[in-house]
């Protein structure tokens, strides 16, 4: 038995009903706001105090907060470092605070009386406890009719203070639960306006098959293909810097950017200037876009791309061979780019592979990554299926491992 309840079951009859009180109003409310004015004005009238207060811990500012008061004056919103004031020392100490001359205590807090005009004489405070520790201070402040707090007071106090931290703690769970809720519903909103954006897998033979497996519940690589007028196919590959949230809504707006400029059939490279220049004015600073952006010929077979800062895309040749291709240009929406310098291959020598670094990075059992060299013999050993079978079973392999950040991979082919 806890030593709260075996005094609880020692007090009289008229502390029970105030506890049961107490335990109910916190049981039928989750709004800690109300449920703690309510429970303030009850203690001071019960402990027949002239003023109630609750102090709860910002563990961010490791400050106490007045966050409900009963009393003539309101002081609501009182800040006050832990250790200052006799309120302050109570949280610190995790030790009742009986004062029955404050005046004569060197830690009493007179600019509060000289801001409020209240002239408090004693002062009765005890922690408010949890599994986390101290989360709070209740106090009391005068008896009435000029009477001293009293060391049955300070145990009835103390008492109190239990169901009244029980329900702070519940309160603040609650809120985390709401809370977690609101920001899954955001993410699963936010995933599938990212995966609408993803371009449908097309039949073979289509030049272009891509992939894209989020690490988290929404992703920062993104790619995108798209057929011009000219017969051409447009393709984008990106990876956006850092992850979560803030990632995921600039990959949205640089798909979007990256799109709209490449249906204008513009240069690989003149494509992603143009982007970079817009983003350059709307990017949060130290954010930034590895992209490539590309055309595929499906007449002449030829592929024409500009990298910015994306990893080397690898043409595979067969039979073990591979052609690496390196950026030609910084990440997008770092610095005034003007020439992004462009790539050109003959697809009919062997497919392109387009990979973020999720793919490399992607770790075995023993935390080995898979690497380049692992890459390339997943490509090596699926090289002979068709593009869309080949990128299901090197998916497939991926599937296998655990992918630590965002996986993108992108096949251009000939099929001519």
């Amino acid at each position: 038995m806890s030593k709260a309840i075996s005094d609880a079951l020692h007090l009289p009859l008229t502390h029970l009903d105030v506890l049961a009180e107490l335990g109910q109003e916190f049981a039928q409310s989750i709004d800690i706001g109300a449920t703690l004015n309510h429970a303030v004005n009850r203690i001071a009238e019960y402990m027949d105090a002239e003023a109630a207060s609750v102090f709860l811990v910002d563990h961010q500012t490791d400050q106490l907060e007045c966050r409900a008061c009963a009393g003539p004056v309101d002081v609501t919103g009182l800040r006050m470092e832990l250790g200052q004031g006799i309120v302050g020392r109570a949280a610190k100490k995790n030790m009742c605070q009986l004062v029955r001359d404050a005046r004569a205590d060197p830690d009493f807090a007179q600019r509060v009386d000289q801001k409020t005009g209240f002239e408090t004489r004693s002062i009765l405070c005890t922690p408010l406890r949890s599994s986390r520790g101290v989360i709070g201070v209740i106090q009391v402040l005068n008896k009435r009719q000029g009477g001293l707090f009293n060391d049955s007071d300070r145990e009835t106090l103390r008492v109190l203070a239990s169901p009244t931290a029980l329900a702070i703690n519940n309160a603040e769970m609650a809120s985390d639960l709401v809370e977690q809720k609101r920001l899954r519903k955001e993410l699963f909103m936010a995933r599938r306006l990212q995966r609408s954006l993803l371009p449908k897998r097309r039949p073979d033979p289509f030049p272009v098959q891509g992939i894209n497996l989020p690490a988290r519940e929404v992703s920062g690589d993104f790619f995108d293909f798209f057929e011009l007028p000219d017969g051409r196919v447009g393709f984008v590959v990106g990876d956006v810097s850092g992850k979560g949230m803030n990632a995921a809504l600039l990959m949205v707006r640089a798909t979007s950017l990256l799109r709209w400029v490449g249906k204008s059939g513009v240069s690989p490279g003149d494509w992603l200037a143009q982007v970079n220049d817009e983003l350059l004015t709307t990017v949060t600073q130290g954010m930034f876009i590895c992209a490539v952006a590309g055309y595929v010929d499906r007449e002449s077979g030829e592929l024409v791309w500009a990298n910015a800062g994306f990893p080397p895309p690898l043409r595979h040749l067969g039979q073990g061979k591979f052609e690496e291709h390196r950026a030609g240009a910084p990440p997008l929406a770092i610095l005034e780019q003007k020439q992004f310098p462009e790539e050109r291959v003959d697809l009919s020598d062997g497919p392109v592979y387009f990979y973020s670094d999720g793919v490399t990075e992607a770790r075995s059992e023993d935390s080995v990554m898979l690497g380049e060299d692992g890459f390339r013999s997943l490509v090596d050993a699926h090289g002979p299926r068709p593009s869309k079978a080949r990128l299901g079973a090197i998916v497939s392999d991926l599937r296998r491992l655990e992918l630590c950040d965002d996986t993108t991979l992108v096949i251009v082919e000939n099929h001519q």
